[in-house]
């Protein structure tokens, strides 16, 4: 009897360890990744990406050597690629970051950087564990390797001289900036949508519209509607909000640099939300915040054109991409580079933010070029200002060229010998009008009845931008003043007229010393006069 029951005890013993090692085993076949700790040198595997369209196609690679760093952030693979439709292309090309390399049929990691060999056929992977943990929030520790470019930033639609300004940023993005022409657009109509999966081409984009601003990468892996893709940062910004797109790939080149594919963004499909030093995770069918953005050019009898843009809500693309698409909706609008002047109306909607004002400006030379540097400047003040984020969610900007120089000189001033408090100085200015001779115009100003009785210099000036001695230092103690101060720098279509006793009596709580008033103009005044004036009780 007891060695019956030995006998059930140990069939059922052998039955525990055989099912509990099926199991296992049962998990690893199902397990979709392969380990960095089982990868080993001359292992023979498989990469994914786009050459052409939006086909995936394979091709071959062979294991160098394995890094096993501190922990897995700080592991990487090295491998080699030996594919011949590869190394006719010149090598590992930039957009192929991201490309899924696998061993026995399992995910390892993406290839995400290339080493400046003589082929440009050396890469490097990052582990598929270290880019897991992205979607971990695990603190961003990884280094950036020190590896030839692994993507580039392609603009669509910029005309030269805008994307030959941008380039100037190139070292801000760490990225290429490259140019592609309009032509893109006429194919954009015609791409088919499609399904991703690991090996797809897909974009981080930044601007949405009449110019596209995006980056072309490959898709690394996909859980559902989760991606992970590039297996390197972006522009390593931690969370993030840009646009996830879906690519067509027209063609590669070998480049002066190195090789890179060419693409098409199709349209955008989801949302880029984590940039991080093992790359870049997202969501599908989710989108980002955006503004709205649009670009009214005309002159005085009609409108010329109009450009429409989504961007990313993000206040460093609106401060480092948005001047120069306005440089090139103007320059397309205007089909030159000339004199002129401008009266430009710009307007911010947001939550809880509202800006809206006029100004006036002239250039003798290049009036384009004039015109975005401030804007890009009113900008830069508002997005970047010290006191609080500003969640725009639409930018509208109506520019009206005039091929006039509105712009004058002062000549002479008139003042009355006296005037009374609580009456208004009137006053004439003569001026010389930019090539259109002597113009002159009458002005008034009411001096306040508590205004200090005795004589007063009376200052008549231009509002120019530049001009120091027009700005009063005040003190910015909110959103509002500060963007106040910051918008009286840029106005230059004004007179301004200010009035300071020279009496010795000094001022008190019922008596006023100084006082000013300006009046919009509809040309830029340069210069200045000084007069003096009697005030009479």
């Amino acid at each position: 009897m007891k060695l019956k029951l030995l006998r059930w005890i140990s069939f059922l013993f052998f039955l525990n360890i055989f099912i509990l090692l099926s199991l296992r085993v049962s998990y690893a076949e199902n397990e979709p990744f392969f380990p960095i700790q089982s990868v080993r040198r001359n292992m023979e595997g498989i990469g994914k990406s786009v050459f052409y369209g939006t086909r995936i196609e394979n091709f071959n690679v062979e294991v160098v050597d394995v890094v096993i760093g501190k922990d897995i952030t700080q592991s990487y693979i090295v491998v080699k690629v030996t594919d011949e439709k590869i190394k006719k292309m010149g090598g590992i090309s930039a957009g192929m970051s991201g490309s899924p390399i696998f061993f026995n049929g399992k995910l390892a990691g993406a290839l995400a950087y290339s080493w400046e060999t003589k082929d440009n056929l050396i890469g490097v992977v990052t582990p598929i564990e270290a880019m897991l943990k992205i979607w971990e929030n695990v603190p961003d520790s990884s280094a950036v390797l020190e590896a030839a470019p692994s993507s580039v930033i392609f603009t669509i639609g910029l005309n030269e001289r805008a994307w030959k300004k941008l380039q100037e940023k190139e070292s801000y993005f760490s990225r290429k900036i490259i140019s592609l022409p309009t032509l893109f657009y006429s194919q954009r109509s015609i791409l088919p949508s499609v399904e991703i999966e690991p090996g797809s081409a897909i974009g981080v984009q930044l601007i949405h519209g009449d110019v596209d601003i995006v980056s072309l990468g490959t898709l690394t892996w996909r859980d559902n509607n989760k991606i992970l893709a590039f297996g390197h940062p972006f522009l390593h910004q931690g969370k993030v909000n840009y646009f996830l797109s879906s690519m067509y790939v027209n063609f590669s080149l070998e480049g002066k640099d190195f090789p890179f594919k060419v693409g098409t963004p199709i349209q955008p499909i989801g949302i880029i939300d984590e940039d991080r030093s093992a790359g870049i995770a997202g969501r599908l069918g989710v989108m980002p915040k955006v503004i709205k953005a649009e670009i009214e050019i005309g002159n005085e009898k009609s409108v010329l054109s109009r450009n429409d843009f989504e961007i990313v809500q993000d206040e460093n693309v609106v401060v480092e991409f948005f001047p120069e698409i306005i440089l090139n909706s103007i320059d397309q609008a205007l089909d030159s580079q000339r004199p002129g002047s401008v009266k430009v109306t710009l307007s911010i909607e947001g939550n809880e933010f509202y800006f809206q004002n006029e100004f006036f400006w002239v250039s003798k030379i290049d009036i384009s070029s004039f015109t975005s540097n401030n804007l890009g400047k009113i900008l830069e003040d508002i997005f970047k200002n010290p006191f609080q984020s500003i969640k725009a969610e639409k930018i509208s900007i109506k520019i009206v060229f005039i091929p006039d120089i509105r712009e004058a000189t002062f000549r002479n001033l008139f003042l009355p010998v006296d005037v009374k408090r609580g009456t208004d100085l009137k006053g004439r200015i003569d001026l010389n009008l930019y090539r259109q001779g002597v113009k002159s115009l009458d002005f008034g100003l009411l001096v306040p009845k508590d205004f200090i009785p005795g004589e007063a210099e009376v200052v008549v000036r231009g509002l120019s931008w530049g001009d120091e001695n027009i700005q009063t230092p005040t003190s910015q103690t909110d959103l509002d003043h500060y963007i106040d101060e910051k918008i009286k720098q840029l106005k230059s279509n004004g007179l301004v007229i200010e009035m300071r006793s020279k009496s010795e009596t000094l001022s008190s709580d019922n008596q006023q010393s100084f006082f000013s008033e300006v009046v919009s103009l509809p040309f830029v005044l340069e210069g200045s006069f000084t007069g003096n004036v009697v005030v009479l009780e």
